[in-house]
């Protein structure tokens, strides 16, 4: 019974760990111009609308602020400016409310900032992952095509598929994530797990459009899936591990928060002592400023992976 509640256990910090290593990693590749502003100082939200930012002069502004955040090694200051972001961003959507840019990066931003406050205050992550999905929700909805499937039965919300487009891969990553995150913190209802097929399907849909989004993320986010539930539940340790791996051949072994999760997820499930520790010194052994770009995220990782070391005769 302990084992299954562990598992069940992981799987609501699925969710909340990938969206922290998305954002770091999305800070790194940011380079937007403004309206924007908000996507995200956090964890993903620097991404994507960079078009409708060039319609405002803080454009520029906005693109120093993100560069300088990547490679900011407070993470404290970082998580304290998020909250300026989200209203910046509700302002925004009062004006254009059904603007899919708009909506998606509302789902970003929310989805980012329910992952940093998570550990400390779970009901109140909650509240935020469901206005995320709400988000993530009426972004996809706005495509005529998808808006009927979306609260369809899953055999005919497969369908999905048929109405995307290579460039629809932001939009179905971030409405998958932030849809994610919301089942993750509310396991106790049979509704919200009974919407996971959709999010996983919409996941492996992104990577196999194109896997190296995000410097892998789709493969961070099911490689946390299949290690954290049982395998009667869809867990599957092998493919867990292909998956991790594969998000490490991806970013050339430059992110060590894919080192973070292999341990936290893929080595407890599996009572690898031995790999859970070697992957954690790893972490450790490596300059959080090497690239600059992800230093921000690097630094989480240092942090966390000192944490879990800590914490490792608990677990084996």
């Amino acid at each position: 019974m302990s084992k299954y509640v562990h598992s069940i256990d992981s799987y609501t910090s699925i969710f909340s760990f990938t969206l922290l290593w998305v954002f770091f990693m999305t800070i790194s590749k940011i380079k937007f111009p403004l309206f924007f502003t908000l996507q995200l100082t956090l964890l993903w939200g620097f991404f994507g609308c960079g078009a409708v930012l060039k319609k405002t002069a803080v454009g520029s502004f906005i693109e120093d602020v993100a560069n300088a955040t990547a490679k900011h090694d407070d993470i404290v200051l970082v998580v304290q400016a998020t909250p300026t972001y989200l209203l910046l961003l509700e302002g925004l959507l009062q004006s254009s409310p059904n603007d899919p840019d708009l909506l998606i990066s509302a789902a970003q931003f929310y989805t980012s900032y329910g992952a940093l406050v998570e550990s400390d205050d779970p009901v109140r992550a909650r509240r935020i992952y469901q206005r995320a999905k709400e988000f993530g929700i009426k972004a996809l909805m706005q495509n005529r095509h998808i808006a009927p499937l979306i609260r369809a039965p899953y055999p005919v919300f497969e369908q999905i598929t048929h109405h995307l487009k290579p460039e629809d891969i932001t939009l179905i990553f971030w409405a998958a994530s932030s849809w994610g995150a919301w089942i993750g913190a509310s396991t106790e209802s049979v509704t919200a797990l009974a919407d996971l097929p959709k999010v996983i399907h919409m996941m492996e849909w992104v990577i196999n459009e194109k896997e190296s989004f995000f410097y892998g993320s789709p493969h961070v986010f099911l490689g946390m899936y299949h290690a954290a539930l049982p395998q009667g539940l869809g867990g599957n340790p092998q493919k867990a591990l292909f998956h991790f791996n594969r998000a490490l051949e991806i970013n050339r072994n430059q992110s060590l928060m894919v080192y973070v999760q292999m341990a936290r997820f893929y080595a407890r499930q599996t009572f690898d002592r031995p790999l859970y520790d070697s992957l954690l010194q790893t972490v450790l052994a490596k300059p959080i400023d090497e690239i600059p770009e992800l230093t921000l995220q690097n630094a989480t990782a240092q942090k966390m992976a000192r944490k879990l070391l800590a914490e490792a005769d608990d677990f084996f």
